[in-house]
Order: C-alpha cells, then structure tokens, then sequence
C-alpha cells in the first residue's frame, strides 16, 4: 500500500505545480496529501517511501523538499 499511496501523493503534488525546479515547504507536501485523504501513518509511511525510492529528496533550504526526476516520471504514468 505504501507504494500505490506514494505515487497517489506524487500525482498530486504535480498536478498541484511541484516540479523538479520548483522545491516545496514539507507544510504545502502535507497540505496535498490531507487533501487526497493521507494523514497520519499512511501520510509518514508514502513519504517515507517516495523518498527510499528516489523519489522526493530533502532540499536546500531546511523543511523543504524536491521532487526528482525519478519522481516526476513516476507521477507521470
């Protein structure tokens, strides 16, 4: 399930504007998946998830992150 819920939050922090250039506040990433029904564990665990996998990446700036191109393939199938 941690999967199918990563690439569900992936999907939606693309169709929301994340890019690759474009880091987000990890509060904006929360936000998303609040509003596609992850909270809680299943939130902690997709992130969790996307980012083992190469998917999401911490950004320069403290409590931001960045997707990756990875990433934005996989939302991209």
């Amino acid at each position: 399930m941690d999967r199918a819920d990563a690439i569900r939050l992936l999907k939606a922090l693309v169709a929301a504007g994340m890019d690759t250039h474009a880091p987000r506040a990890n509060a904006w990433i929360e936000k998303k998946a609040l509003e596609i029904g992850l909270e809680g564990n299943q939130f902690v665990s997709a992130l969790a998830y996307a980012g083992n996998e190469g998917w999401l990446a911490d950004a320069a700036r403290r409590d931001w992150t960045s997707l990756t191109r990875a990433g934005q393939a996989i939302a991209r199938r």
